[in-house]
């Protein structure tokens, strides 16, 4: 990596890690694309994989109060992401992700636009378990296909009406759970990439969060559902133009 591409590396990994950092989610959002061109889409999710999970850690583990993630919900998703996630590897390693990549924009597109139409006032969807099971498996599929996975889950937690700082922490719990077996299936699919920048990288990801937790103590319900309504939308318009181009 020439010192242009690491500055550039970084600087991208600094707002992505301010994005996360201040809705829980969305960390590929913005790197996925632009680390992609790059340095490769291999090497770009093996970046993003690891370095992301500090983020992660830091939300959980550095702030000044008690992490309240819904658990039953993070592990639920969790179990139900591990198969997706297996395949996902395969996929990445295997087969184009155009089609893929346009599929899961338009679900996103299609969720946003029920969650606009039914208001803040609608009621919680009711529980089923097979809208968890859909939720888990699909993000598990994107998440080592094309590291859009937040947006299953976000949608799905979104529909269980969790505040703001629950939904963040059941978030950020639900990717660091899905972090060993993401590693591990990246592995087995010959995947996963080291990359000697990686301990300079997670310095700029370190700026990033401390950011991102300034823009999160700020935000009330409502500002914060908007802007995770609005990164959805970022998520499809991305995967889609990153499956065209």
């Amino acid at each position: 990596m020439t010192a242009a591409t690491l500055a550039a590396v970084s600087a991208v990994l600094v707002l992505s890690g301010a994005l996360h950092a201040a809705t829980g989610f969305g960390f590929a959002l913005l790197s996925a694309p632009i680390l992609a061109a790059l340095l490769g889409p291999p090497d770009a999710i093996s970046v993003i994989v690891l370095t992301g999970v500090v983020v992660d850690v830091l939300i959980l583990g550095a702030e000044r109060r008690r992490p309240s993630p819904s658990w039953p919900e993070a592990v639920g998703l969790t179990a139900w992401a591990v198969p997706g996630l297996v395949a996902g590897a395969w996929l990445l390693s295997s087969l184009p992700r155009t089609g893929l990549q346009l599929l899961v924009a338009g679900a996103v597109l299609g969720g946003v636009a029920m969650r606009v139409v039914g208001g803040r006032r609608a009621a919680a969807s009711p529980h089923r378990g097979w809208t968890r099971a859909a939720a888990g498996l699909s993000s598990g599929l994107l998440s080592t296909s094309t590291t859009l996975g937040g947006p299953p889950v976000v949608l799905y937690l979104m529909s269980r009406r969790l505040n703001p700082q629950t939904m963040r922490d059941t978030l950020v719990v639900l990717s660091l759970l899905r972090t060993p077996p993401s590693v591990l299936a990246l592995v087995v699919a010959g995947a996963l990439r080291w990359r000697p920048e990686i301990p300079l990288l997670w310095l700029a990801v370190l700026a990033g969060y401390a950011c991102g937790k300034w823009v999160f103590v700020r935000l009330d319900a409502g500002r914060y559902e908007r802007g995770v309504l609005g990164l959805l939308v970022v998520a499809a318009l991305t995967a889609t133009v990153v499956a065209l181009v």
